[in-house]
């Protein structure tokens, strides 16, 4: 069995044999309540659920972190593209970005009513209880092509930034699958229930008036219930400052 030399953070660097998860080392370093959402090894960030098969430092990165929240909110963009393939089948997932304060993804497809984002939102809270497994998959620029056939945007965006001949990884919770370089978490209950669509907005493609206009729908997403219901406190009390309200 190969044995590893991990540097953790602490006075002197542990020994795991060879395989061991990212997350596995994290959790016997830190404990099962570590907070961590991914880890970085020799400072590249990675899934919890990386195989480690060489020498290296790892460090957790935690929910609570501005790196932490990004990548849960990179997750909850995920969780909102499957439930709205739910409901809306033929509609064509595009770029679904972490933001400031939250995330979006738009979607080609009609525009969805106040009432449907309030089902979205309610599937996708299901989907999360659910605690569907989230796995990487590396394919190579033939395969990427065929899995994302009927979908434009992600054979445009491939033509963009996988070159000729390589690969790149797709992310699969259920029967979800998303052209994405990762990392995420490594299930669908670690997302939790902070989170809330906001609004939908119409978007241009590549942000081009000369591209077809998207659904843009937007959400927040949080690491514990207080910062969600502070920053929906803080949006509620900015529109009612809202001078043309109140004009």
């Amino acid at each position: 069995m190969t044995m590893l030399t991990v540097d953790v953070g602490l006075d002197a660097p542990h020994e795991y044999a060879a395989g061991i998860s990212a997350g596995e080392i994290i959790k016997h370093v830190h404990g099962k309540k570590s907070g961590a959402v991914a880890a970085t090894i020799d400072g590249n960030q990675v899934d919890l659920s990386y195989e480690i098969d060489s020498n290296c430092s790892i460090r957790p990165i935690l929910a609570s972190s501005d790196e932490g929240l990004y990548i849960l909110r990179h997750s909850c963009a995920h969780l909102l593209a499957q439930a709205v393939l739910e409901f809306f089948p033929d509609a064509k997932p595009t770029i679904g970005p972490p933001i400031e304060n939250g995330f979006y993804y738009d979607f080609q497809m009609p525009a969805p009513s106040e009432e449907d984002l309030r089902a979205i939102e309610k599937r996708m809270k299901a989907i999360v209880k659910e605690n569907l497994t989230v796995q990487r998959e590396e394919y190579d620029i033939e395969t990427l092509r065929e899995m994302f056939a009927d979908n434009q945007f992600k054979i445009e965006i491939m033509d963009e930034k996988i070159g000729e001949g390589s690969g790149s990884s797709v992310y699969r919770q259920g029967d979800f699958v998303d052209l994405c370089r990762g990392p995420h978490l490594t299930s669908t209950g670690k997302i939790g229930k902070f989170f809330k669509l906001t609004k939908v907005a119409g978007a241009y493609w590549r942000g081009d008036s000369n591209n077809e206009m998207l659904q843009r729908i937007y959400g927040t997403s949080w690491a514990n219930q207080k910062q969600l219901d502070d920053y929906l406190k803080r949006i509620e009390e900015a529109e009612k400052r809202d001078h043309r309200k109140l004009g």
